[in-house]
């Protein structure tokens, strides 16, 4: 009976799509036209072409430069999250921006923390990791209405819908709760983009070449931000008022009814089909099991509590139940059960008979079974007593036979003696053989997903550690970067308090802006104001011109107050009164100069302990203590030796012109038993003396030269670079090819300062341009040497030439433009001067 009713809902399956979802569809399309009106959310603003933004732009797509000029300015107006339907499959033409309006697009989208695109550029290699994807997708029904979106899109990854995914990201939630294989869309109005009243385009425009900031901030605080580059492309599709359906449109409409919390739900056909089949089975089983009038009271009592339930979850849950497809079902099986108890009640009666006699044989069978089990059981215990008795005849073989085994054992005993003699002996001869094997230094893996993601992190930063407690450490910075607070790094000399003041830089929305380290302890005192404020011209002896302090030149960007601890009381009044009121005078200047800087602050020294007794000013510590972080010494994460050393070694080869030595076992275990008082950089000042004192590829512990007269960090002598200061300009060049023109590699590679190597750059870009005169392709050809490093350093050539343009632009005299980059260019080696005249007189020849 039971696969009767289920063959009956089967049948009733294949033709219900067409007939009974039409009308649950009638029926859900009643209610959202009658049920009171959904209002638009105040959290979502929707930026929309308009036509005087047609007229301002044009209609053709805008320029991938504005949309990076908007992006900027909503972000920093405090947007929430920002949405973006927008193609990264082709370059800019050349009347739209061309390269350079896309190198800044990219760079925009991945400097922000909550931005979604759409799936159309999921395949595009240059996207951060943290922008977001959503697709278009739209679901039509058999009377082609949209009424619902696919949950997600399965491909390399699982896609949500586009209006999903910005209210995920606005919510800040991390894995999407469980949701059914479609999500109706409750339509705001008429569904129309209208409808969901956008903002024109030429009003924020206006507003951002206004730089008005208030305004834009009342726009866009704190909420959604969905940017419509173009008009909304409608599909042959319809909305439920009538009107065809734009993909966008529908998404954008999905993200305001989850904004306003007016989810309506409807299950996909497998869920549908198993409520319908589950519903009709359970009819059926009812009626098996309460024949009679009674199964008929409980199988209609069933049908009006699924009706109930199914309006009950409209109503409360805003989920879709079917209804046509499991009452009409349960109705077939209802009259189907009817008909079959009518024919078959003589056949069941038939059939009771058969069992009657069947179950008689059966009991007639087992009864036989019974007494041969019986008989077999007296034959098993005849068996029993033989086998005793047998057993007591044999009892002097067995003494026998125990003798014999007892003589086995000792002999066995003898032997496993001797076998563990040979295997201590062999033990100790693989130790000795090990020691003398060189170490096998392989990165360990954390077997932690995040922190192995964190470890990856840190090696992209040039932080080498393999230390839990360290990556965590870096995972707060992470998180601490993103905050404009202050922060203080705490740690011993040689723990890399400068590298992690980096990190902070490259991890914080300033990441883009100037970088600045200052030394405190080795800035004179007379000079102090003057190095950190600047001064103006005439103010002291020798002031010969205008000159910003260290806190100026990082504006907007961060600066980096090494040696915070041993800083006088009477210089931290005045670096306490610039972090309070973000203003400070240069020297002899009668007007103050506000900045907006990220303070980053280091010292080896207790600063607690300074304000306990008077040489540090609490108000200072406070100050500075916004996000505190202490490095571990080298001695508490010894775990961290092996890759530093296979890291120092292969550098410091590099800069000998060496192939890499290795360290054997007994050498690495000696490192990792030593204190390290100067950390990482005695480390590496021990590495440095070991390689260039020997010339074999595997370093023993004799070659260290670890003894009780080590020389401390400070009485280390330093290591020489690998090219000295007047190299040639081609080694410079050859070096920078290497290393795919990252400066800070180079500067690595080079022992230099990467200031100064991006002097040597700039040089010889000027240089190029003068012997290609003036041809920006050919100069950058010239110095990248090989296409896959062009457009980099057509970005560089690009930079420090507008650079140079907009020094020599205010003078019409070449002498005087000439003299002014003189000053200017204070650092670019003389040589390249006259490559700099050249360029400033074709330039203002012009």
């Amino acid at each position: 009976m039971a696969l009767l009713a289920v063959t009956l809902a089967a049948a009733l399956w294949t033709w219900a799509p067409v007939t009974f979802t039409a009308l649950d569809h009638a029926a859900y399309d009643f209610w959202l036209t009658h049920r009171a009106p959904r209002p638009v959310s105040s959290s979502l603003v929707i930026m929309a072409r308009d036509p005087a933004s047609d007229e301002l732009f044009g209609v053709e797509a805008l320029d991938r430069a504005l949309l990076a000029r908007l992006i900027t300015a909503i972000d920093e107006a405090g947007a929430a999250v920002i949405g973006l339907d927008h193609r990264l499959d082709h370059a800019s033409p050349a009347q739209s921006g061309g390269a350079a309006s896309d190198a800044l697009f990219i760079e925009t989208i991945k400097n922000q923390p909550a931005l979604v695109l759409t799936q159309s550029t999921a395949d595009q290699p240059l996207l951060s990791e943290a922008v977001q994807l959503g697709h278009l997708r739209i679901s039509t029904d058999a009377d082609h209405v949209v009424r619902a979106v696919p949950a997600e899109e399965n491909g390399l990854a699982a896609v949500p819908p586009f209006g999903l995914a910005l209210y995920r990201l606005a919510r800040r939630s991390g894995a999407p709760p469980a949701t059914p294989d479609t999500v109706l869309v409750d339509y705001a109005g008429d569904g129309s983009l209208q409808a969901l009243s956008p903002l024109p385009l030429s009003s924020v425009w206006a507003a951002v070449e206004a730089h008005d900031g208030e305004r834009l901030t009342e726009w866009f605080k704190d909420k959604i931000v969905v940017i419509v580059p173009q008009p909304p492309v409608a599909m042959p599709a319809l909305l439920p008022a009538g009107q065809a359906a734009a993909p966008l449109t529908v998404h954008l409409h999905l993200l305001n009814m989850l904004l306003t919390d007016s989810r309506v739900c409807s299950l996909g056909m497998v869920s549908r089909a198993l409520i319908s089949f589950a519903f009709t089975g359970l009819i059926a089983w009812t009626l098996l099991l309460a024949r009679g009038p009674l199964g008929w009271f409980i199988a209609m009592a069933g049908l009006l509590a699924y009706g109930s339930l199914a309006l009950g979850v409209l109503a409360a849950a805003h989920l879709v139940l079917p209804l046509a497809v499991p009452l009409s079902a349960a109705l077939v099986v209802m009259l189907g059960t009817a008909l079959w108890n009518q024919l078959t009640s003589h056949e069941r009666v038939r059939l009771m008979e058969q069992d009657m006699l069947r179950l008689q044989q059966e009991a007639a069978a087992v009864r036989e079974a019974l007494v041969l089990r019986e008989t077999r059981a007296d034959t098993l215990q005849e068996d029993l007593q033989a086998a005793r008795a047998a057993a007591a005849q044999s009892a002097e073989e067995q003494d026998e036979l125990m003798k014999t085994a007892d003589a086995l054992r000792r002999q066995l005993t003898d032997v496993q003696a001797q076998e563990e003699e040979a295997r201590g002996r062999l033990t100790e001869l693989e130790r000795q053989l090990q020691s003398l094997r060189a170490a096998v230094i392989e990165p360990a893996r954390l077997n932690d997903i995040e922190l192995d993601r964190l470890q990856d992190e840190c090696r992209q930063l040039g932080i080498v550690t393999q230390d839990t407690g360290l990556l965590r450490l870096y995972r707060d910075m992470k998180k601490g970067a993103r905050a404009p607070l202050t922060v203080l790094l705490l740690g011993e000399p040689g723990t890399g308090k400068e590298l992690f003041a980096r990190a902070v830089h490259r991890l914080s929305p300033r990441s883009g802006k100037t970088f600045i380290a200052v030394n405190m302890a080795a800035v004179s005192p007379e000079l102090f104001e003057s190095e950190l404020f600047g001064h103006t011209k005439g103010s002291f002896t020798g002031a010969t011109a205008d000159r910003r302090g260290y806190f100026e030149l990082a504006n907007h960007g961060t600066i980096f107050l090494d040696e915070i601890g041993d800083l006088r009381l009477d210089h931290q009044s005045k670096l306490l009164r610039v972090l309070q009121e973000k203003s400070f005078y240069r020297v002899g200047a009668t007007v103050p100069t506000t900045v907006d800087v990220r303070i980053v602050a280091a010292t080896n020294r207790d600063l607690q302990r300074g304000v306990s007794e008077g040489w540090f000013r609490e108000d200072l510590y406070f100050r500075l203590s916004g996000l505190v972080f202490r490095l571990p010494p080298l001695r508490e994460r010894t775990g961290d030796i092996p890759v530093l050393v296979e890291r120092f070694l292969a550098d410091i080869a590099a800069e000998m012109g060496r192939p890499a030595p290795k360290l054997s076992n007994d050498a690495m275990q000696f490192l990792e038993a030593q204190e390290w008082k100067g950390n990482v950089r005695e480390l590496r000042q021990c590495l440095e003396q070991a390689v260039a004192l020997n010339e074999t590829l595997l370093l023993g512990k004799e070659a260290l030269r670890l003894t009780g007269d080590r020389l401390t960090a400070g009485d280390r002598p330093k290591a020489s670079p690998l090219l000295p200061e007047p190299a040639g300009d081609a080694a410079v060049l050859d070096c920078l090819r290497q290393h795919e023109f990252d400066m800070q590699a180079t500067a690595k590679a080079l022992g230099w300062d990467r200031s100064t190597v991006t002097q040597r750059l700039k040089g010889l870009c000027f240089q190029a341009l003068v012997e290609c005169n003036g041809d920006h392709a050919k100069a950058a050809l010239a110095i990248a040497g090989d296409a896959s490093h062009l457009r980099t350093v057509e970005l560089k050539l690009m930079d420090y030439y507008g650079h140079l343009v907009s020094v020599i632009d205010p003078f019409k005299s070449a002498d005087e433009a000439i003299a002014e980059c003189r000053r200017r260019f204070k650092n670019l080696p003389d040589r390249h001067f006259a490559s700099v005249d050249a360029l400033v007189r074709r330039h203002l020849a012009k």
